[in-house]
C-alpha cells in the first residue's frame, strides 16, 4: 500500500503528512526549517523520520526537491509541494467544506418553521391543482417539514413526491410516491399546478431540471426551487463565507453551491416571469410562473 492512499481510515501518520504539505504550500523549506514550522502536535517528530517520509513522498510525486546553496555553509535540499500534493490538499479542502456545510445545514434547518412562514409571504400565488415535490438527491429528514407544508398548502389533498418516501411511513400525511428523476418526471405535459424542488443539484443538471418542470406545469403553474447553498449577490469582501462560496462554485462544482444570478437568469429566459429571495445567508428560494 502506498504511503499516500486516499482510501480507508485516516491515521495519525496521514494527518502528519497533510500538515507537512500545508506547511510546504507556498513555503519551500529544508528539513530543519520544516521541522520547526510544523504544529505543536508534531513536536516529537524526529528529523530522521521526517526525511524518510519526505523521501517517500517525493517518490510518489507529493513533494519535489532541489539542492540549493545554504546561507552559511554547504548546499541543502529544499522541498516544495508537488502536483500530487496540491491535489491531496484540494481533496482535503473539499472534505472540509463538505463537513462545514453538513453541520451548517443542521443549524439552519432548525429554523424550518420560520422558513415556511417566509415562503407564504414571498411566493407570489397559490395555484390550484396537483402539488409535486422533488427532493434532491433523495428524500431526507429535512424534507419532512416541507412535505407537511405542501400538504397544508394543498388543503390536505395528496402531495406527489418523487422518489422513495419511506421516511413518511409514520407521518400523518397523504402523499403519492412516484418514480423518476428531476430531469425525467413520469407525468404527461401540463398536469401539475405547483412544483417544489428542494436540494443541491449538480450545476449541469439545473437547466434540464427547469425545462422538465416547465413541461409538466400547467399554464399559470409555479415552480419553486429551494436551494440550501445559493447566493444572490456578487462577492463583496474577502470573508471566510465568501471564500467558501467562491472556492466551492469555481473549484468544487460537485458540491452543488449555486450562483443565484445564473439560476434567476435561466428561469427568466425559460419562463418569462421569475424571481428569487434569500431567507438565510446562503439559503435562497427561486420561483417562476409558466406563461407560455
Amino acid at each position: 500500500m502506498t504511503l499516500m492512499s486516499s482510501h480507508g481510515p485516516r491515521t495519525s501518520k496521514e494527518w502528519a503528512i497533510d500538515r507537512i504539505l500545508l506547511t510546504l504550500d507556498g513555503r519551500p523549506s529544508h528539513g530543519y526549517d520544516l521541522l520547526d514550522a510544523l504544529p505543536p502536535e508534531l513536536s516529537d517528530l524526529r528529523l530522521t523520520t521526517l526525511y524518510r517520509w519526505l523521501h517517500k513522498m517525493e517518490e510518489e510525486g507529493f513533494v519535489e526537491s532541489k539542492m540549493k546553496p545554504g546561507p552559511h555553509g554547504p548546499d541543502r535540499r529544499v522541498y516544495n509541494i508537488g502536483p500530487r500534493g496540491e491535489g491531496r490538499l484540494r481533496e482535503a479542502l473539499k472534505n472540509g467544506i463538505e463537513t462545514v456545510l453538513h453541520f451548517y445545514d443542521a443549524y439552519r434547518y432548525s429554523a424550518s418553521s420560520e422558513l415556511c412562514e417566509m415562503l407564504d409571504n414571498f411566493i407570489p400565488t397559490l395555484v390550484e391543482g396537483r402539488k409535486l415535490y422533488l427532493p434532491i438527491p433523495c428524500f431526507g429528514s429535512h424534507d419532512i417539514d416541507f412535505a407537511k407544508y405542501l400538504s397544508t398548502r394543498n388543503k390536505g389533498a395528496p402531495v406527489d413526491i418523487l422518489g422513495d418516501c419511506s421516511l413518511l411511513d409514520d407521518a400523518d400525511l397523504r402523499f403519492r410516491e412516484i418514480r423518476g428523476s428531476c430531469d425525467d418526471i413520469p407525468l404527461s405535459n401540463e398536469r401539475v399546478g405547483e412544483i417544489w424542488i428542494h436540494g443541491s443539484p449538480k450545476p449541469e443538471l439545473i437547466p434540464r431540471m427547469f425545462a422538465e418542470g416547465k413541461r409538466v406545469l400547467k399554464e399559470g403553474g409555479i415552480l419553486v426551487f429551494i436551494a440550501p447553498h445559493a447566493y444572490l449577490n456578487e462577492p463583496q469582501h474577502p470573508t471566510l463565507d465568501e471564500f467558501v462560496r467562491v472556492t466551492a462554485v469555481h473549484l468544487l462544482p460537485e458540491l452543488g453551491i449555486i450562483e443565484g444570478t445564473e439560476a434567476t437568469d435561466l428561469l427568466m429566459n425559460m419562463f418569462g416571469q421569475a424571481g428569487a429571495f434569500q431567507t438565510f445567508p446562503g439559503f435562497a428560494v427561486f420561483w417562476a410562473i409558466k406563461s407560455s
